[in-house]
């Protein structure tokens, strides 16, 4: 992306199936190789809202953040009024990366919050909802069961599922406007149960294709052999393509099966229910290279599972939990494979089971799960924590409101979002809840809208944006349930929180507490290896580790106190890990009062206490972007990490 400075800002009319709040232009600078002076470009920053969460922009008031890879002290604040049409946006400094809006109205009590990064060309939209509430976005997708909802960079999917009287449509929507609409051809073959994940051939590819894979026939029931690739058009409006018209042959038909995308950018399609009408245990890659599936060299699971759970750890592994095996029981096994799916890396373990369960990564490392008990359980452990080093550790349990479901309502589920600072968000089919990661907890979200998900159809647009498909209208009873719209679905969305990666950190970190890291297993609870001490810091026992949430950083220094100083650790976003103190760079003496790290492209150099920084002999990949972490040492001591501070650079 070419370097660009902000000149001014007009709004103006959006043009688009979602409400437009309002339009920005903005002059961006580049300095060109063969010109004396800065080419300038306008580009145009839209601001949108859902329209069902209408925002009125004659008296809306927005601040607008903006974030970079620069330094913290450098991250500006510009604000307006959105009628304010030509007002200058001088403070956005040239090297801003992301935008974080922020809309308010002076006559209501909800604000309105949204994200979206810098593209290297062409307009920068951002979605704002409001706070509190949850929208639907502008398209009815066509009532169907058993469809797949799914999201691939910036755009989301629904396809496939089963109508009675018609062949479901394919939608395609931006979460950047909120723009959703049908592709004109869409599937080439009738799916229910089918996956969708990003099919991206490389990994800043945007917008990025996606892959629909596997899946029944929706009449006869029979599990599909293949996949279909979507391919977006760059340009077009919301840059909505098509379907191409070949189909990738899969190894073996399968629905009802996992699916994730691994570090690499392959898709990673687990278990499901094969063509003899049995859960298999089998795993295969498709490539979006390639365009081919392949199964040599790929793992079997240990444990057959039908409509299993599969989730990339912050590792890069993959771990594969829940399911139903072939007597459609819950499965309790818990399995992880490596990061290319080529091998188990832990021993399997069992996990209680239930009649719901739902899984997430963490942030820190390892995973979330909880599970809803059968009606009449007692003393039943419903929240766990899966380290990263496999162990599992059982958090405060949720006193659910409800165990078995009223007469005409559904099931009682469980849902896990992936959350922002480190902070996971569960809809348990009666109200929303906030996973305390240090304190071993899930706690209510005090302005949370009262209704959630009651299908499987969900996922996320970030770590901060749930969604799902929703039958409901706008409005509920009197027992506060949505009253449903006939032969109608919509995607629905709750914004609970708004972060960027390029966002700022406080600094220091580790002096009064935790705020800002997230643990890679259970805090908070009696003998916990990872626990802060008022006077010394994060104490650390061997391995555990805690992450800085939601940012990263390309090239960046790290400093913390040494005396008895746990690894600091830069783990690149496919889960590689480079441990300053570790194997890949050890140290040969310990510090007594400081260390310092200094990433900057592919070298890394440390500094003890002062001294000539010397090179790490293990490099990164050049233009990954890490996350910062500190880890207890080896051995049987403790660590202690404090007064940690970060700098982008």
């Amino acid at each position: 992306m070419l370097p660009y400075t902000v000149g001014r800002m007009e709004l103006g009319p959006r043009i688009a199936l979602v409400r437009g709040v309002c339009a920005v232009i903005v002059v961006v600078g580049a300095l060109g190789a063969c010109t004396p002076g800065p080419v300038i470009e306008e580009r145009m920053v839209l601001v949108h809202a859902p329209l069902s969460c209408p925002v009125s922009q004659r008296e809306a008031y927005s601040v607008i953040y903006g974030n970079g890879d620069f330094d913290d002290s450098q991250s500006t604040i510009s604000s307006l009024f959105l009628s304010e049409v030509g007002k200058e946006l001088a403070e956005l400094p040239p090297t801003t990366r992301s935008l974080i809006v922020d809309v308010s109205h002076p006559a209501q009590s909800v604000d309105w919050s949204g994200t979206a990064e810098v593209p290297p060309a062409g307009s920068i939209n951002v979605l704002v909802w409001p706070g509190g509430e949850t929208c639907k976005l502008s398209r009815n997708v066509q009532a169907r069961t058993d469809a797949a909802l799914g999201v691939f960079g910036r755009h989301l999917m629904v396809a496939g599922g089963s109508n009675p009287s018609q062949t479901p449509l394919t939608f395609v929507g931006d979460l950047s406007t909120g723009d959703m609409d049908r592709l004109e051809f869409g599937l080439g073959t009738r799916r229910s149960r089918a996956t969708i994940t990003a099919f991206r051939e490389s990994p800043d590819q945007d917008p990025a294709p996606a892959l629909v894979a596997g899946g029944e026939d929706p009449i006869s029931g029979a599990p599909l052999g293949t996949a279909e690739i979507y391919v977006p058009k760059p340009g077009a409006l919301a840059d909505r393509g098509d379907f191409e018209r070949v189909r990738i042959d899969l190894g073996e038909a399968r629905t009802k099966h996992g699916a994730v995308v691994l570090a690499t950018g392959e898709t990673l399609l687990v278990g499901g229910v094969g063509a003899l009408g049995a859960p298999v245990t089998s795993m295969e890659i498709v490539d979006p290279k390639t365009r081919r599936n392949r199964t040599n060299g790929v793992a079997f699971l240990e444990v057959a599972r039908i409509n299993p759970t599969v989730i990339r750890l912050a590792s890069g592994e993959i771990l594969v939990a829940g399911g139903l095996d072939r007597s459609n029981l819950p499965v309790s096994k818990i399995e992880w494979f490596s990061a290319d799916a080529s091998h188990a890396t832990k021993r399997s373990v069992d996990l209680v089971t239930g009649v719901e369960r739902s899984f997430v990564p963490l942030e820190g490392g390892g995973a979330l799960a909880v599970i809803r008990p059968a009606e009449g359980s007692t003393d039943f452990k419903s929240v766990w924590v899966i380290s990263a080093d496999g162990t599992l550790a059982a958090g405060a349990p949720i006193a659910f409101l409800a165990t078995s479901p009223k007469p005409n309502e559904p099931a009682p589920i469980v849902r896990l979002f992936a959350g922002t600072e480190g902070a996971p968000v569960l809809w348990t089919g009666e109200r929303w809840l906030r996973w305390q990661p240090w304190f071993g907890a899930f706690q209510p979200i005090g302005d949370a809208p009262p209704r959630g998900p009651s299908s499987t159809a969900i996922t996320s647009g970030d770590n901060g944006l749930a969604l799902w498909l929703d039958d409901g209208a706008d409005r509920v009873d009197a027992n506060r349930n949505p009253v449903p719209l006939e032969n109608q679905l919509y995607v629905r969305g709750y914004r609970f929180s708004t972060r960027s990666r390029f966002g700022s950190v406080r600094n220091p970190l580790l002096m009064d507490g935790t705020l800002g890291l997230a643990p890679d297993r259970l805090a908070g609870t009696p003998g916990s290896s990872i626990r802060f001490v008022a006077d010394r810091g994060l104490e650390l026992g061997p391995g555990a580790s805690a992450f800085v949430t939601d940012v990263t950083y390309a090239n960046v220094t790290v400093d913390l106190d040494g005396l008895e100083a746990a690894s600091i650790v830069l783990r690149q976003e496919d889960g590689r890990e480079l441990e300053v103190g570790g194997a890949g760079c050890p140290l040969v003496q310990t510090a007594q009062a400081a260390v310092q790290v200094v990433r900057k492209d592919k070298s890394v150099s440390v500094s003890l206490d002062g001294a000539e920084p010397r090179l790490c002999p293990t490099e990164l990949d050049p233009s990954a972007r890490v996350a910062i972490g500190v880890r207890g040492a080896g051995g049987t001591g403790v660590s202690f990490a404090r007064n940690l501070r970060i700098a982008r650079r």
